[in-house]
């Protein structure tokens, strides 16, 4: 495919780039697709690649330039930036946000900072669902952190038995973070001028529910976002966790294929020049995604489970297999059809015997007795190693590992397994998901490290634009039955700065957030939004809240507030195992 020449690269490669026996090939030269350095599009049209997860773009206009996206700290979006400047030192007008996910937005305050954006300086660009995206769901705390932790390896190093790249981009890397609400949000499609350049903004729901693409008629350059994920097959289910329908997404590549486009810039990866090349990709990208979908759902209409559709539906056809953006570094599709199964049907594979099984720690009971005892188990998971058979081994000691997880040996042949599995597959996020496992079961996860770095990744910025009754919602899921049985009380929060209330009802064992504060309510607290959002996600303790005087009990008593917040589960202090349970 046509990528044109860069205009400048640094010497740099973020990825890990080196032959070696522990990494594929095939891998080794995606990831050397990753160079550093900044590319000309069209006239006028730049973009810094290499320097992060995602890509930055600078349009020169008349006046001014137009920023596009910002990575995922400050760090990596200031040494983007001055590349581009290189190019053009005019003032930055506009900056457009392409979708919610972090390594977009948050190294916008090495692009801009609140005061040109609150004078009117500088005005920001995104949809209008981008900020529930941002927010995400704190009701599940900190594990989706830390199930992005393992897909993208945080606990390893960068190495030949560690992270290579991510398939999309060089690594998610952590470092100071910010955020800067839009000033123009839209629905639909949006025609604007910024320093003379004309910009259609059009939303495509596909990888995010808050995409948005840009289309700039007059240079033919569509900026397709993350509907196209670089140069790899799209990760229509994360292991991280996320529900995407990949018919929505062939929907939202067709809307690209109604431009003209004469070059494509990408979130990730290096950008496409031509039109009949562009053409062709987007068909073939939109083939590949509705392929995996109609044939996923030709063999469920055969009665195919879910696993059996992992075990069939397993690449893609001849002519897409080869296809230099749709190699499986991101997304594949074993992983995809599996979620394709679960859109349509849920958990249920048909089979009575698993409506009610045996509990897990039961059942791998009778496993490990049905199979000759303990010993005769880690016999047989020795003798499947020696042979390479390391996926059966990581499956029959999981048996073991469930019925007593501080089996040591057991523990570290499954991890030993799990690291050949991971040096074997050309899928870094696979490769991750293995290695951090590995870490975890052998006890080598330094998860002090691990919980520090997750707490980092809490952007300051947005936990500020947090609505009170979306973290009152978040508590109510912390509700613990042991402490709050036969507990039947209403609070009223009542905020000095902003005049708004707001109520919870606790009969027993459920929390219902309510509207407003109940007039007769048997607990009243007073305090400020900054104060009770500190309260509602833990991190202010209302002992120090009182002490401080930034909350006061106005009805009630003082041991009532207290016994309030006793009923609900504090935030976790530690990491839950994701790997051996």
């Amino acid at each position: 495919m046509p990528i044109p020449e860069p205009l400048f690269l640094t010497g740099k490669n973020l990825a890990f780039t080196e032959e070696a026996a522990t990494v594929p090939p095939r891998l080794t030269g995606h990831a050397r697709t990753m160079d550093q350095g900044v590319y000309q599009v069209a006239e006028n049209f730049y973009v810094a690649v290499g320097y992060g997860q995602a890509n930055m773009t600078m349009v020169v206009g008349t006046d001014g330039v137009l920023i596009i996206d910002c990575l995922e700290n400050e760090e990596n979006a200031h040494q983007a930036l001055s590349d581009l400047r290189k190019v053009s030192d005019k003032p930055i007008q506009a900056l457009i946000y392409s979708h919610s996910h972090p390594d977009h937005i948050s190294g916008v305050r090495a692009v801009l900072d609140s005061e040109q954006v609150e004078n009117g300086q500088v005005a920001i660009y995104a949809h209008e669902r981008l900020l529930a995206g941002v927010r995400g769901n704190p009701s599940l705390g900190i594990v989706p952190a830390l199930r992005l932790a393992y897909t993208f390896g945080f606990d390893l190093e960068r190495g030949p038995e560690g992270w290579v790249e991510t398939g999309l981009g060089t690594q998610f890397h952590t470092g100071t973070i910010g955020f800067i609400p839009p000033t123009t949000v839209f629905q639909g499609t949006l025609d604007i001028q910024v320093a003379g350049i004309t910009v259609q903004l059009r939303e495509a729901p596909s990888e995010s529910d808050d995409e948005i693409v840009m289309w700039f008629p007059d240079h033919g350059v569509l900026h397709v976002a993350d509907v196209i994920q670089g140069e790899t097959l799209p990760n229509v289910y994360p292991l991280r966790g996320a529900v995407r329908d990949p018919l929505q997404w062939v929907r939202a590549i067709d809307l690209l294929r109604e431009y003209d486009a004469q070059a494509l810039i990408f979130g990730h990866g290096r950008p496409l020049v031509g039109k009949d090349d562009a053409r062709a990709l987007l068909m073939a990208y939109r083939d590949a995604v509705q392929y995996v979908h109609d044939q996923a759902v030709r063999l469920m209409a055969r009665g195919y489970t879910r696993d059996e559709l992992a075990e069939t539906l397993t690449e893609l056809p001849s002519r897409l297999r080869h296809h230099p953006w749709l190699g499986e570094f991101y997304g594949t599709v074993k992983q995809t059809v599996r979620q394709i199964y679960h859109n349509y049907y849920g958990w249920f594979q048909g089979d009575p015997a698993s409506i009610d099984p045996l509990p897990r720690r039961e059942r791998a009971a009778r496993y490990v007795d049905a199979m000759g005892g303990r010993d005769a188990v880690i016999a047989n998971a020795e003798a499947a190693y020696n042979a390479g058979d390391f996926r059966w081994v990581a499956e029959l000691l999981t048996h073991l590992l469930r019925l007593d997880p501080e089996d040591q040996d057991a523990r570290r042949l499954k991890a030993d397994a799990l690291r050949q599995l991971g040096y074997r597959t050309s899928n870094p996020i696979w490769r991750n998901n293995y290695l951090m496992g590995a870490k975890e079961i052998d006890g080598t996860l330094d998860r002090a490290r691990l919980l520090a770095t997750l707490r980092a990744l809490g952007n300051p910025d947005v936990a500020a634009t947090m609505p009170i009754p979306l973290l009152l919602r978040a508590l109510a899921t912390r509700l613990n039955p042991a402490q709050s049985e036969g507990t039947h009380l209403t609070v009223g929060f009542h905020c000095t700065d902003t005049g708004a209330s707001y109520g919870l009802a606790i009969r027993s064992d459920v929390a219902e957030v309510l509207a407003t504060a109940p007039a007769d309510a048997a607990l009243e607290i007073q305090t400020t939004e900054p104060t009770l959002r500190g309260l509602l996600t833990g991190r202010l303790p209302w002992a120090q809240a009182v002490a401080d005087g930034a909350a006061t009990v106005t009805q009630g008593t003082p041991e009532g507030a207290t016994h309030l917040w006793s009923l609900f589960d504090p935030p976790m202090g530690e990491l839950p195992a994701l790997a051996l349970r």
